[in-house]
């Protein structure tokens, strides 16, 4: 199974913005959807205390709208995630920050509101790459590493996910980012992204999760 380095390029910050000394480097990735860039600078040293480290993907595109997140997105289903597997990667020891990580997510497809492929039918379990990982050792101290401060789903509870088939083929994506999945029960805002307590997202950050609001409210209407 081809796995992703880190889903998108990505410009390592701090949730609350902060930047980060040390060195950068250029990580390749191999899984990418069209929508995303190819490289990932990663910076070596941790300073901070803090429990979330969010990178900031850098997108050549992202869904503006409902219509356009579904014309994006060969497949539209309804899940419940069962299990997932992580995994968390180094180059070598003298890292700080994993090089790699991510997490699979095994589902099961309980509707289908669109498959361009044919294939899938309901009660077909499948994995969704995820991009995050949690409880990672970083400096002492238990992380979760993530992009645009997206959470993942949690297991036995139900989402609608945008998807396309991943390079391999074994696994799936989110064709739009963290704009790619919505929990099927309406949850408050506080609950759809990452956060650390009392820091203050920057300007992209929130225009981003506006728009996912947006989205989220037309998705839950249209599926009442």
């Amino acid at each position: 199974m081809k796995k992703i380095v880190i889903a998108s390029s990505l410009l390592l910050l701090f949730v609350s913005g902060c930047s980060m000394n040390g060195a950068n480097k250029t990580v390749e990735g191999n899984n990418k959807s069209p929508q995303q860039a190819q490289t990932t600078k990663i910076d070596e040293k941790v300073t901070d205390d803090r429990s979330i480290i969010s990178f900031h993907g850098k997108y050549s595109s992202l869904a503006s709208d409902l219509d356009e997140l579904e014309n994006t997105s060969p497949i539209v289903v309804e899940v419940i995630k069962n299990d997932e597997e992580q995994t968390v990667k180094k180059e070598s020891d003298k890292n700080t920050l994993p090089t790699e990580f991510y997490t699979l997510s095994g589902v099961t497809i309980t509707d289908i509101q669109k498959d361009e492929s044919s294939t899938l039918k309901e009660g077909d379990k499948i994995k969704v790459l995820e991009d995050v990982a949690t409880n990672v050792p970083i400096e002492g101290k238990a992380r979760t590493l993530t992009v645009d401060n997206y959470k993942k789903m949690e297991t036995g509870k139900a989402y609608y996910l945008y998807l396309r088939d991943s390079t391999s083929g074994d696994n799936y994506v989110l064709t739009n980012a963290f704009l790619s999945k919505y929990p099927t029960k309406e949850e408050p805002k506080s609950k759809l992204f990452l956060a650390e307590n009392n820091l203050t997202e920057n300007i992209e950050e929130t225009d981003h999760q506006d728009l996912y609001e947006d989205l989220y409210t037309e998705i839950l209407h249209g599926n009442e």
